[in-house]
């Protein structure tokens, strides 16, 4: 490896098609047991090494949003330093899935930047040193740098990764991204004290992205979408525009803001995006993003290297 070398990594967003939360453990976390789908939304991730001055992170991209931290409390520089890079490492993150959103943006970034360090300078002696850093990072680190088809069963706190096959049906996800954040910590507070009775695990449809779609629709699943709309009122406005509209079978993705639904024609899914796109302007609810996706079929990955 030379001196100086870098590398350009992409860092996909994800929607959580099941999720189910088992109930709080004695060390504060709550268990859950989800699925979860990388999708073909990507930040970008470059990553420079060489020289010795302190690790620094560089924001630039449409959702570079001010509630992204630049220093050491960003999750990436936080990987970086997990990685033994706190100093000698420049990232640039080209940021394009929001932020607070329930799209998993700041913990695939973080697997990006730990596992581009990796390839860089072999910081971890084996697959399991590397596995356990990206789990602890957070829950939702471990699937991206985990899940090489960007499909997997999630348990513990999320970072216990089942990687699953790829869903062989071809499906279209259309996504809207109020103009709100949610905070995880809100959300999770605003559980239910029991969802359910001890030892009432669900049973988790990892098959769900194999069914047709009424089928499918029908078995979408969060647990966490009730006390999202009771942590962050702003939703519950955007819920009423959606059962309004006919898309009763949307779900929120993991502790939102985004909002997500299922589609197996890409034509419909854009037509029923517009449609709520308009509805959502209409009753004054402002969005950052609104798009179809494609599963991608992998986790957080490299484009290049120079």
């Amino acid at each position: 490896m030379s001196a100086s070398a870098s590398v350009l990594w992409r860092a996909p967003a994800k929607i959580n098609p099941f999720l189910a939360v088992l109930g709080k453990r004695p060390d504060g976390y709550h268990e859950v047991a989800t699925t979860l789908l990388a999708l073909d939304w990507c930040d970008e991730l470059e990553v420079r090494v060489g020289g010795a001055a302190p690790a620094e992170l560089e924001l630039a991209g449409p959702a570079a949003s001010d509630d992204i931290p630049r220093d050491a409390r960003n999750l990436a520089l936080r990987a970086a330093a997990r990685a033994g890079a706190s100093t000698g490492v420049q990232l640039k993150l080209y940021k394009h899935v929001p932020s607070q959103g329930g799209l998993g943006g700041g913990s695939s970034d973080a697997a990006a930047a730990l596992l581009a360090i990796d390839a860089l300078r072999g910081a971890f002696a084996s697959a399991a040193e590397r596995a356990a850093a990206l789990a602890e990072l957070g829950a939702d680190v471990a699937f991206f740098g985990a899940a090489p088809s960007g499909y997997a069963l999630c348990r513990g706190r999320g970072e216990l990764v089942t990687p699953l096959a790829a869903p062989t049906r071809a499906w279209w996800i259309a996504l809207l991204v109020p103009a709100i954040g949610s905070p995880t910590a809100a959300v999770y507070a605003a559980l239910a004290t029991s969802l359910r009775a001890p030892n009432a695990a669900p049973s988790v449809p990892v098959e769900l992205l194999e069914l047709d779609e009424p089928t499918a629709r029908a078995r979408l699943h969060n647990d966490l979408e009730p006390a999202a709309l009771r942590a962050v009122p702003a939703l519950a406005r955007v819920r009423a525009v959606l059962d309004g509209c006919g898309a009763a079978h949307w779900r929120l993705s993991g502790s939102g803001s985004a909002f997500f639904g299922l589609h197996g024609d890409p034509a419909r899914a854009a037509e029923e995006l517009a449609a709520l796109r308009d509805a959502c302007a209409a009753a004054g609810i402002a969005l950052r993003a609104a798009r179809v996706c494609r599963p991608l079929g992998r986790g957080v990955h490299p484009v290049d290297a120079r």
